[in-house]
């Protein structure tokens, strides 16, 4: 499709879905929005259209290339034998090849899909040839030539991917070109990927691991029949197999431990061959490159690259380092510093090797820009700042003065564009008449491919397209900005339709070769919609009205607390998503609420202030229609109110405002659900009666995955289908379309999986029952029930090739199907009846979604109006007579209005449907409050009353019996269910449904004319509009019956939660797995994967193949994110690409929503590392200090047990390190780094004497020195997190499947017991705390040790908490005693829960959880808190400033905590670990075991006696910044309850202060933590701003900023000061990483604070200008109060009009202690700004 087309396609659909899940309910609303959805801003922004960079190529080839002739044969030779080498090459490519061969350093910054990973291929292949050729007897010497690093796995396995396909082809043709050219008996190149997936650890091989490891190679290399040797074809061209020359042979030698390869082995594949065999390439990540470097296994590896280096002076190390922008910050710094000590470990020089960087994330600035990035280049390869690099950005191709026409406007305004979305015929047909007439055309008889080839030659002389191509190519430019810059004199409207035939027709022109001259990407942004708000005044001039409701102006969005038209009040508006009642949303302050019958009038607040605390309630009220009446009696009644719509005033006390005018009857009701005291709302809807769930009252906000899903589904079959995968649906249902899914955390991108295959399957379910239904109907002539619409969905299924469900399901639904078609196809009578049933045949998945079909209770057939139940001709005339003989005539008509009513209340309430399913098939559909089926047959009252029945009427009790004897019988637990064999469906195009203007429901028969659900008479037939209202659910299934195919597109989650893998187990990842189909690389039963949900993971060049579609769950944090992810698109040249980027609520994504181009075409960051830090090159010398001593003691830091070297080793260690010089060439303290070396080890040692059970576990044995320096941050982290934990999800025998990690920090919120995830689309909810093999502990004394009871006996794990009650400080109970360190209070105590450091954690029963069945637990982290007090000499003053103190904290312990929901903590069994949230003992009752074992002793339900109440937490240490501000509690307001200043500044400076640091010291803002506390410390009260390294980094910035404090307090206040915004923006202290805190930041309240801080001044005095400004607000509110504004040349009186008094009024500075003076009263201005209900109750109390 055309781009004009998809993009409206795209909105169409969205549109479509929010018409229909939102407002299909609701006709008003419906009418009040239809105009506002298709405008600009809205729910989309114009499309952007981009064009790849187009780089200049070398048509000559290699042979154009500088090279010495033998090279360029040899690299022809490779490109005829189609190895990687590409005959018309980039020029840069070749420039890389060049300079590699003159030996330069290269660093190459083309853009994505540029060929960048040629760029050192090239030079790689090259590097080996030549020494081979020029020095043979240094080629027969082991040792790596180049190294390959990669910041990442799936990268590393991608480039060994590539290896294979080139170095290791299947036919041999490297190895043969490579002694061509080089020497005949040259020894083979050998590559080898060496990580933590490569196989296996361990020092020595292992027998047991070999067989295991020969077991798993064996499964897939050999094939047993036809179908597994193209699996395997395809996989060996794809470079997924190990590149052995003889496997067999190979795995021969590996059954008896012999990882011995053989010479023509291209690939090593084991750590013991590369170990023993020292491969020519190494690829590998840095974390196992530092493994590398201190282990004496891989010792022999650089041993004899050493020996080979020694060799010869001309031999150099290649260092290639792809992606090298993702190294930064600290985290890149102590890479760089890695690198320096490899060559320390090969006793080099920097001279001795030659780098080659590559990335696609480098700005392209001036000659400074350009400057700072050949410093990150030198920095991280440690050159010298002067080196020089070969710096790459390609040659762009130019288009200058090619034009030599133009075409006159009317062939844009006659041209349809819709004609090239047709077949090829009719695209011809279209270009012709576009291009005829004009000065060059194609040849009037050429067909479409001849057209587009002219196209290529041409287009580019035609003045229009190559201003397009031109504008487009390298930057993203608007629709709207192409057409005023190509058609400046026309009209927008005309210009935007020259553009999309523009846009449809430049992609089509392509070359012989199949190269598109314009490549385009179509940037796409959407959102949802943020709310419904509306004015509340029925006679406004904008009002909409329908059946007897008003609503006043309509509006999409919140930036409205009046209306334009009116000046009425605008409220949100929620809505009961069953029935479509509309209810207003506001708050009032919680003492109004306590009395709301006795209260003259309470003001009802748009919002509760961004100071939200315990004092507002929201308040939900009814707007009823006419003649509404109330359901009399009743625990919680629904009461009326009256809303004075101009003032906001709510009057509850009587009905005396009745009928006035500008005054609107609502309703409300004193309910509070349990656990939410603080709002208030229904027990049951007003409306339709229904009783109402926990949250059934909604906002219009669009929320979930399903708005994306309908986008991302659109996009997916907009795109043309790939040619070769065309015509076989079996195998490729979706004929090759593609989509690449990013989101910004693990577990979005795996729910988003989840959804949207739920989605998918729902969709293509709800169309197959559709078209069986109709089939079934077509065959009139038999009495066909529901029990057999089996055998008709496995016919339609199979006509659209549809494969359902997963394993053993799908095996027996596609036998079925089979069986059906072979029948079908064999008889030769018409209309064939299937011979399947429900009851007997189905698969249980097929049967749950028959309940959701018709008892889903949500989105059902009857939801739809497309299908429903009636009796079978036989049931139907076996209950008339039944009827009959019991003295009741009723005739078919009245029989199915009876049934109909009696039924639909059975498939709602307790999804009675079908004896034969079972209770748990049931359980993955609904949950329902009354069990399934019926324990007796009953009516509903409101059946019973239409009927005109008593509670003992003898005519009900006879119609029980007729139903109950003919429809239902008894299944599981003896409940009542409808047997599927007396019921049918139907499906009926013009059968007339019926609407209820009360409930909303929909049916297909009235009762006696009234609504069967709730008996109201207010039921009518349905109108096309109630039809076109359903249009989204309605349109798939009726498409399906007109001819169209049943689809389902299936989305698979690729996140590193699914990546876990042991190579002697599995050869291929979840991820690896989902990626090989995603390319349709398909085993035997496999289908294809259509969308990959991804992370950052799949952001970078991993090659899965040609795409045109990407989509964005959300904007990404920085522009290079989104840019890498855009470039995925069009790789391979495809004419339209589309990035469709679905925007959140959000301040970040609603910035970008706003304007995104900067997003689009912005600069990517100037890169930068750190190899300066003093902490960070300290870390890097111990370990070569370390390395040296152990080496001289035969040992290594991974097997040495830190409680043996620190008994046996560290004062000689330490007394060596003092006596002798360091040898490094950094510039460091090396006094200093021998001091904090001597005092950090000997704390270490007595940390080991004091407390050993942190060196040593009964179970797990003794901590190695690697893990204890590693915890300590002795030695490089890697900003990798040093506190980590998994979630454990096991098979039913207990083998492990995904060991979900998390860092602590994270992992206590979104694993917290209660919480849930979703992993490979399972969802779990954790239910406790596990480590796998701890079920299988034995104590010392060889008795079975429970699971979880050696971590809750062990101090490292359980430690008491003290908590203040007074101002919520907490901090261990063992360093702190008396009095609260921060506010003084005695209330003080020790918390009888402890805080638990979770050691894993596992799901509940340790299995997944139906998901119709999860109530998630919602709990999350406190706000890092530290609770060390200044000491008395620890503080230095600032220079210049009265009330600042600093001090450098070293290891300062910090707590994080997860006190439970609503702080009730949690609930842990101390034998199996099982917990869950809350403080009830009897919340696991229900629970099993959290895990499953296959352990002999048997696995009894544990009783989980004696449980614990618990909060999950950690303590960690790290060195931190503190900036203390002393505040005069005479002169400032320091209290801490309801200020509104105080929290904002000490908030907002912390933020400042963290970006100031990052801008002066020249790095990453994300290295470090901003935070703050308040203390008072005897009559004084502090804020203290403190600042720590990044708990991953630990990189010692936080310590270094005393040194430049006055300069950072300089540009702190420069970034609070120079903004123009009016509290925060994105220009000034907003950013994405703190957008929880958005509503917090204000940069006046900041400043204030930094002024008194620096020079002890307050703010001034607001003026009588100002002042009124402020006032003017909340002026209309005073009034209604009878309060009286009046403005005085000197100032404000509030004059109260009831008891005429007047008041000075003075609004003061927020920071201001309160003043006083007599007969004034004085209003924070913090409060009129943040929190008006505040301002107003104190306003009226005191006037």
């Amino acid at each position: 499709m055309n781009a004009h087309s998809v993009h409206r396609l795209l909105r169409m659909d969205l549109e479509d879905y929010i018409r229909t899940q939102y407002f299909g309910k609701s006709v008003l609303l419906r009418r009040a929005v239809e105009g506002q959805l298709d405008q600009k801003g809205v729910l989309y922004q114009e499309p952007y259209i981009e064009s790849s960079p187009a780089y200049r190529t070398e048509p000559r080839g290699i042979g154009a290339a500088e090279l010495p002739a033998w090279m360029k044969e040899y690299f022809t030779a490779l490109s005829n034998a189609g190895l990687g080498v590409y005959p018309t090459p980039f020029v840069h490519q070749l420039r890389a090849l060049e300079a590699s061969v003159c030996g330069e350093d290269l660093f190459v910054a083309t853009g994505t899909g540029s060929g960048k990973t040629e760029c050192f291929m090239w030079p790689l292949m090259a590097k080996l040839a030549t020494e081979a050729r020029e020095s043979s007897t240094t080629w027969e010497m082991r040792g790596v030539r180049t190294i390959i690093m990669y910041p990442m796995n799936a990268l590393v396995s991608d480039q060994v991917s590539r290896l294979r396909r080139l170095v290791g082809d299947r036919k041999g043709s490297f190895s043969k070109i490579f002694r061509t050219y080089c020497d005949a008996s040259a020894r083979r190149p050998q590559f080898g990927m060496y990580t933590g997936r490569t196989p296996y650890p361990g020092a020595v091989p292992d027998s047991g691991q070999d067989k295991k490891l020969v077991q798993t190679l064996s499964s897939i290399i050999v094939p047993q029949d036809a179908d597994a040797q193209e699996f395997f074809d395809r996989l060996v061209a794809e470079g997924r197999i190990p590149a052995k020359v003889d496997m067999t042979a190979f795995l021969k030698r590996l059954a008896d431990s012999r990882h011995i390869p053989d010479a023509e082995d291209a690939e090593l594949i084991t750590r013991f061959e590369m170990q023993q065999f020292c491969p020519d390439i190494l690829i590998t990540n840095y974390s196992m490159l530092e493994y590398m470097l201190l282990r004496p296994r891989e010792a022999r590896i650089w041993n004899e690259t050493k020996a080979w280096l020694e060799a010869s002076q001309t031999n150099r190390l290649q260092f290639i380092i792809d992606e090298a922008h993702m190294y930064r910050g600290a985290s890149g710094g102590e890479v760089a510093l890695l690198i320096r000590r490899l060559f320390h470990k090969l006793g080099i020089g920097r001279e001795r090797v030659q780098f080659i960087l590559t990335t696609a994330s480098m700005p392209d600035g001036n000659e400074e820009v350009r400057r700072q990035v050949l410093d990150f280049a030198r920095s991280l390869t440690g050159a010298d700042a002067t080196a020089p690099f070969c710096y790459l950005r390609g040659e762009r191709e130019s288009l200058v003065g090619r034009v030599c026409y133009d075409i006159p406007f009317a062939h844009f305004v006659d041209c349809d564009i819709e004609r090239f979305d047709q077949g090829a015929e009719e695209q011809a047909a279209a270009l012709h008449d576009f291009w005829r007439g004009l000065a060059v055309a194609p040849p009037y008889d050429a067909d479409l491919e001849t057209i587009c080839v002219w196209m290529y030659e041409h287009i580019l002389s035609y003045r229009p397209f190559s201003q397009l191509i031109s504008a487009c190519r390298g930057e993203a430019v608007s629709f709207v900005r192409l057409a005023e810059n190509i058609f400046p004199s026309e009209s927008l409207e005309n210009a935007l339709g020259a553009v999309s035939v523009l846009l449809a027709i430049a992609p089509m022109a392509r070359s012989q070769e199949g190269s598109v001259l314009f490549p385009a990407r179509m940037h796409m942004m959407f959102r949802g919609i943020k709310g419904v708000y509306a004015c509340t005044n029925q006679d406004c001039e904008s009002a909409h009205s329908d059946d007897g409701m008003t609503l006043g102006r309509v509006f999409l969005s919140d930036e409205h607390s009046t209306c334009p038209d009116c000046g009425s009040t605008v409220y949100e508006l929620y809505n009961d998503r069953r029935c479509g009642a509309l209810f207003y949303k506001g708050y009032i302050l919680e003492e109004d609420a306590e009395e709301l019958a006795t209260r003259e009038q309470v003001y009802l607040w748009h919002d509760p202030g961004e100071m939200i605390d315990r004092r507002m309630k929201e308040i939900h009220l009814f707007l009823s229609p006419e003649n509404f009446h109330t359901k009399k009696g009743g625990k919680y009644p629904a009461k009326a109110c009256y809303l004075d719509v101009k003032s906001g005033f709510l009057y509850f006390k009587d009905d005396r405002l009745a009928g006035q005018e500008g005054i609107r009857k609502l309703y409300y009701c004193k309910y509070s659900a349990k656990g939410r005291p603080q709002l208030l709302t229904f027990h049951s809807c007003p409306h339709c009666r229904h009783q109402l769930s926990a949250g059934q009252l909604t906002s219009f906000s669009t929320r979930g995955n399903l708005s994306f899903y309908n986008l991302i589904k659109t996009q997916f079959l907009a795109q043309v289908p790939v040619a070769s995968k065309s015509g076989d649906p079996d195998r490729y249902p979706n004929e090759g379309r593609k989509v690449l899914l990013f989101s910004d955390s693990r577990q979005r991108a795996a729910k988003l999986a989840r959804d949207m295959s739920d989605a998918s399957d729902t969709t293509a379910i709800r169309q197959l029952f559709v078209s069986a239904i109709a089939r079934m109907e077509a065959a009139t002539s038999q009495d066909l029930s529901l029990d057999q619409l089996y055998g008709y969905l496995c016919l339609c299924a199979a006509e659209n090739h549809l494969q359902l469900f997963y394993g053993e399901e799908r095996k027996l639904f596609c036998e079925h199907c089979e069986a059906i078609m072979r029948k079908v196809q064999r008889s030769r009578r018409s209309g064939c009846t299937p011979k399947l049933s429900f009851a007997a045949d189905a698969p249980d998945r097929m049967r749950e979604y028959l309940l959701k079909m018709f008892a889903g209770g949500y989105n059902t057939l009857y939801d739809a109006a497309l299908s429903w139940l009636e009796p079978t001709d036989e049931t139907l005339g076996d209950v008339l007579d039944q009827l009959e003989a019991a003295g009741y005539d009723v005739s078919a008509e009245e029989f199915l209005e009876v049934f109909n009513a009696w039924l639909l209340r059975l498939l709602d309430r307790n999804a009675a449907l079908g004896h034969t399913i079972r209770i748990e098939v049931r359980e993955n559909v609904r949950r329902t409050y009354d069990g399934y089926g019926l324990s007796q047959n009953v009516f509903a009252e409101e059946i019973a009353a239409i009927m005109g029945w008593g509670k003992k009427s003898t005519e009900m009790e006879v119609w029980k019996e007729v139903l109950q004897d003919n429809f239902l019988k008894r299944g599981e637990a003896d409940r009542l269910f409808v047997d599927l064999t007396c019921v049918r469906p139907r499906y009926d195009a013009g059968h007339i449904w019926h609407r209820c203007n009360r409930c909303g429901e929909l049916t297909p028969y009235m009762l006696r004319s009234c609504c069967p659900f709730c008996g109201a008479e207010s039921i009518c037939v349905m109108t096309d509009e109630d039809y076109e209202a359903l249009r989204f659910w309605r349109k798939p299934a009726e498409s399906v019956l007109e001819g169209a195919r049943i689809r389902i597109i299936d989305t698979e989650e690729h996140t590193a939660q699914i990546s876990h893998k042991d190579q002697r187990d599995d050869l291929w990842s979840k991820t690896e797995e989902y990626e090989l189909r995603f390319q349709d690389l398909l085993q035997e039963g496999e289908m294809p994967v259509d969308i990959l949900s991804s992370t950052t993971t799949m952001e970078v060049g991993i090659d899965i193949g040609s795409l045109v579609a990407v989509g964005l769950r959300n904007m990404p944090p920085m522009r290079e994110n989104y840019q890498q992810r855009a470039g995925r698109a069009g790789r391979r040249g495809a004419s339209l690409s589309t990035i469709v980027t679905y925007c959140e609520d959000g301040p970040h994504d609603m910035l970008y929503f706003g304007n995104p181009k900067p997003m689009f075409s912005g600069e990517p960051r100037v890169p930068w590392i750190d190899v300066k830090s003093e902490k960070l090159l300290q870390r890097h010398i111990c370990m070569l200090c370390l390395q040296a001593y152990l080496a001289q003691h035969g040992e290594s830091m991974d097997q040495l047990s830190a409680i043996k070297f620190l008994d046996t080793y560290v004062e000689d260690f330490l007394s060596l390190l003092s006596q002798n010089s360091v040898d490094s060439d950094v510039k460091l303290d090396m006094e200093n780094f021998k001091q904090v070396m001597c005092q950090g080890f000997m704390e270490l040692k007595k940390k080991r004497e004091v407390h050993p059970e942190l060196f040593e576990n009964r179970f797990s044995g003794e901590k190695s020195l690697l893990d204890a320096l590693y915890e300590e941050g002795v030695i490089p982290t890697y900003s990798f997190p040093k506190n980590v934990v998994s979630t454990h999800i096991t098979d039913r025998k207990g083998k492990i499947l995904y060991a979900v990690e998390r860092g602590l920090d994270i992992a206590i919120s979104e694993y917290a017991p209660g919480r849930a995830i979703v992993v490979d689309k399972q969802t779990y909810q954790i239910g406790g705390l596990y480590y796998p093999g701890s079920e299988r502990k034995v104590g010392k004394d060889g008795k079975y040790v429970p699971p979880a009871r050696s971590y809750l006996e062990d101090e490292n794990y359980v430690k008491e908490i003290a908590v203040c009650d007074s101002c919520g400080w907490f901090g261990l109970s063992s360093e702190h005693d008396g009095a609260c360190p921060f506010c003084g209070s005695a209330r003080v105590d020790t918390r009888k829960r402890p805080m638990v450091r979770p050691w894993g954690f596992a799901p509940c029963n340790g299995e997944a959880i139906k998901s119709a069945q999860l109530v998630e637990e919602y709990s999350s982290v406190q706000q890092p808190i530290y609770s060390t007090l200044p000491e008395k000499d620890g503080m230095t003053s600032v220079p210049g400033a009265s009330h600042i103190r600093y001090a450098r904290r070293a290891n300062q312990r910090i707590i994080m905590m997860n006190r439970g929901v609503g702080g009730s903590g949690f609930v842990i069994c101390p034998d199996c670990g099982a917990a869950m949230a809350g403080d009830d003992k009897n919340i696991l009752k229900p629970l099993d075991r959290p895990y499953k074992t296959a352990a002999l002793r048997p696995a009894r339900k544990c009783g989980h006696h004696d449980a614990m109440d618990i909060d999950l937490g950690y303590d960690f240490v790290t060195d931190m910044f503190v900036m203390e501000i002393a505040l005069d509690d005479e002169k400032i307001d320091t209290s801490r309850q309801d200020n509104p200043w105080l929290s904002r500044a000490a908030q907002s400076l912390a933020e400042a202060l963290r970006l100031a640091v990052s801008k002066e010291l020249d790095i990453e803002f994300t290295e470090l933590v901003a935070g703050y506390r308040l203390r008072t410390h005897g009559e004084k009260s502090f804020v203290d701003v403190y600042l720590y390294d990044n708990l991953s980094s630990g990189a010692g910035y936080a310590v270094g900023i005393s040194d430049k404090l006055a300069e950072l307090l300089d540009s702190t206040e420069r970034i609070l000061g120079d903004c123009s915004c009016r509290n925060a923006c994105h220009s000034c202290l907003k950013h994405y990483r703190n957008q929880y805190i958005h509503g917090l930041l204000n940069r006046f309240a900041a400043l204030d604070l930094l002024h008194w801080g620096r020079c002890g001044t307050l703010p001034l005095a607001k003026t009588v200008a100002e002042q009124r400004a402020l006032i003017a607000p909340i002026q209309p509110i005073l009034a209604r109060m009878h309060r009286r504004v009046d403005y005085l040349t000197d100032g404000i009186e509030i004059y109260n009009e009831k008891i005429q008094k007047r008041t000075k009024l003075v609004i003061y500075p927020a920071m201001w202690h309160l003043p006083k003076e007599k007969g004034v009263l004085f209003v924070s201005d913090g409060y009129i700004a943040c929190a008006r209900p505040y301002a107003v109750e104190r306003i009226l109390k005191n006037t």
